[in-house]
């Protein structure tokens, strides 16, 4: 009995991947990731000041403190993300 034809991977269609299209793909999960990150981290500190202000009973003052500190925790998190793209980490010349 002969082997399936759909088990070889066929060499055109949309199973092959270019090279330019493996950038584009990689560049595409970097800019998801970066999204993800910031709102990640604005909704994690929303649900976090929403419910301290429901607790403290302080009508919005914990909420909107907790939105900007998670609108700088995301900021400061999609820099570091970025700033290591290259590899190097960071680190200067002036390090060695």
């Amino acid at each position: 009995m002969s082997e399936p034809p759909f088990i070889e991977k066929p060499k055109r269609g949309l199973f092959s991947v270019k090279k330019r299209d493996s950038k584009v793909i990689e560049e595409l999960a970097i800019v998801t990731q970066v999204g993800l990150t910031m709102a990640g981290s604005i909704g994690l500190c929303f649900w976090v000041g929403y419910r301290l202000d429901r607790w403290l009973g302080t009508h919005g003052i914990l909420l909107t403190i907790f939105i900007v500190l998670g609108i700088l925790g995301g900021g400061w998190t999609v820099y570091r993300e970025i700033r290591d793209l290259d590899g190097s980490g960071g680190q200067d010349d002036r390090s060695r």
